[in-house]
């Protein structure tokens, strides 16, 4: 019996790998594809490894393919799996893998059919004159949005070409019931999902039809740049999962916002007490501090944290690190990270925690996926 996770080198995006179940032919879940480099380097590569491990010259199977949310760091690598697969299809060639389900809340689930007003604001920036733009960043920013909009949609239709089904279970995206917690069973494995909220849906639907009208030109974000708390509407819609098996948990945060978080644990009756212990906790949105605080830490606690992240946006921020480690009064636990050298100074920020750390005497550990691995790979069940 195993239950694995795999985060792969994924750059500033997230690409999760699970397997649950017998070593021989586990439950295979796929969540998030990285940003469009992933797949060429360290997706396709791992999926491949596994079909010859698994499945010899026949079709590896995925049980459930998940995208936490569309924002292009984490749906770009999937456009690109189901694209090589569309390819083959058409192609008459056998397909290398067969995907059971996709669960993917497309841009029409989250906040309705304005994608074209969405659009429209994106051409509004692009042909204004100079001195009428949104500052380089913000607009920026903006098209990045409207590219994961047009990406989220692409999947849809590829996973259709391909015959995927789409959110089975749910009639519809997947989301919490208004009343009741939604559990899937896959073999071993037991996915509860904890966000999002239909009522949290609802309220982005809301805000972002109110902010559209407001701001036409203003495509990054509907609170304005750099806000101290990340109000994307994107991120706050992330589907989060606490997959269960063998008595071990893990859980799934994709970019979701640590308050939706702690109020889906209550609500799905995980949290006990107000707080919740997991075997492995992938943080949400790539160690940004405007997804969590202290709360987060101190109600949430893991064996294994794993940060996926290269440094780009200054992510995992070392504020984060810090909360981790000062919400435990213990040492038993670990921080796993992608990336040891990166970005934006990482790793001269990761030098300075580490030096910080050694010497506050604190012995907890600090651990990175091998510059020339795939993954990173934290094994919870013994496959003996």
């Amino acid at each position: 019996m195993i239950f694995s996770l795999e985060a792969l080198q994924a750059f500033h995006g997230d690409a999760l790998l699970v397997h649950a179940g017998d070593g021989d032919a586990p439950v295979l879940l796929l969540i998030d594809g990285g940003p469009s480099r992933t797949y060429e380097t360290s997706l396709g590569p791992r999926l491949e490894e596994l079909r010859a491990e698994r499945a010899g010259d026949g079709a590896l199977r995925i049980d459930l393919a998940m995208v936490s949310h569309i924002d292009s760091d984490h749906v770009a690598g999937m456009v690109d799996f189901a694209g090589e697969l569309v390819t083959e299809q058409q192609d008459h060639k056998p397909l290398r893998y067969e995907v059971a389900t996709l669960w993917h809340n497309s841009f029409d689930d989250i906040l309705g059919n304005d994608a074209e007003d969405l659009r429209a604001a994106a051409v509004e920036v692009l042909c204004a004159p100079l001195a009428d733009r949104v500052g380089d960043e913000i607009r920026a920013a903006g098209l990045a949005v409207v590219a994961s909009v047009a990406e989220g949609r692409e999947l849809r239709d590829q996973a259709e070409t391909l015959g995927w089904s789409i959110n089975e279970p749910f009639d519809g995206p997947v989301v919490l019931p208004e009343n009741g917690v939604r559990t899937i069973t896959l073999g071993p494995l037991k996915l509860t999902v904890v966000c999002p909220h239909a009522e949290q849906l609802e309220k982005l639907h809301d805000a972002w039809d109110k902010w559209l009208e407001q701001h036409p030109k203003d495509v990054a974000n509907p609170a304005g740049a750099a806000p101290s708390r990340d109000t994307s509407p994107y991120n706050l819609s992330s589907i989060v999962v606490l997959a269960e098996c063998g008595g071990k948990r893990m859980l799934l945060t994709g970019d979701a916002r640590d308050d939706h978080i702690l109020a889906g644990l209550d609500g799905a009756g995980i949290a006990q007490d107000g707080k919740t212990h997991v075997d492995i906790l992938k943080l949400p949105h790539h160690g940004s501090i405007r997804n969590m605080g202290a709360e987060f830490f101190e109600r949430v606690s893991a064996d294994h944290y794993v940060i996926s992240a290269d440094g780009r946006h200054g992510n995992p921020e070392t504020e984060t690190l810090r909360l981790i480690a000062g919400c435990r009064t213990d040492d038993d636990f670990e921080i796993h990270l992608t990336n040891r050298v990166g970005t934006d100074d990482l790793e001269a920020r990761l030098d300075a925690f580490l030096a910080a750390k050694d010497k506050s005497g604190r012995g907890y550990g600090m651990s990175f996926r091998a510059e020339d691995a795939l993954s990173l790979r934290i094994d919870l069940l013994d496959a003996g």
